[in-house]
């Protein structure tokens, strides 16, 4: 079956949640599991291109957005320090990246004229390309490691750029 979305998404789509006993257990043994055997061979690198969409489980009654609450932010930082090879697992069409990066970015709130009263949230573009930067390098790093094909490995990168440029510009 041909892939409409040329890479945004991957052949098939894994939706792996995080629940919020791990996250207010620190407990990131799960998470890892599931995201290392993404990447452990080149087979694997080619399966798991694009194919993870990240949900977070047991928060559905905190009115907090997820990246303001402490123990998910802290939960992401860890996760990230041992696994920062999002740019190549997850989809590049949905919110799992920019969930990522909000969770691990130093976000202010500022006011919003519309509607009057709401509260929105700004990054500096340092953080973004920071963001981007380092993440690149893992995957790249991963890449070269498991000798993935090179041409495909631009092209991934192109298209997380591509991705980043809407959540800056939006």
């Amino acid at each position: 079956m041909r892939n409409l979305y040329g890479g945004l998404v991957g052949t098939k789509v894994v939706v792996i949640t995080i629940q919020r006993e791990d996250i207010e257990r620190r407990d990131l043994e799960q998470a890892l599991a599931s995201l290392n055997r993404l990447i452990d061979s080149r087979e694997a690198l080619e399966a798991s291109n694009g194919t993870i969409s990240l949900m977070v489980s047991g928060y559905d009654n905190d009115p907090r957005e997820l990246h303001l609450i402490p123990e998910v932010r802290a939960f992401f930082q860890e996760l990230d320090e041992q696994f920062p090879f999002w740019f190549h697992v997850c989809t590049r069409i949905e919110h799992s990246l920019r969930m990522i990066f909000a969770m691990l970015a130093d976000l202010e709130p500022v006011a919003l004229d519309d509607p009057p009263g709401a509260i929105g949230y700004q990054f500096s573009n340092d953080d973004l390309n920071d963001f981007v930067g380092q993440r690149m390098i893992a995957m790249r790093a991963l890449h070269a490691t498991h000798k993935f094909d090179v041409d495909e490995s631009e092209r991934i990168a192109d298209l997380v750029i591509s991705y980043f440029s809407n959540v800056a510009g939006a």
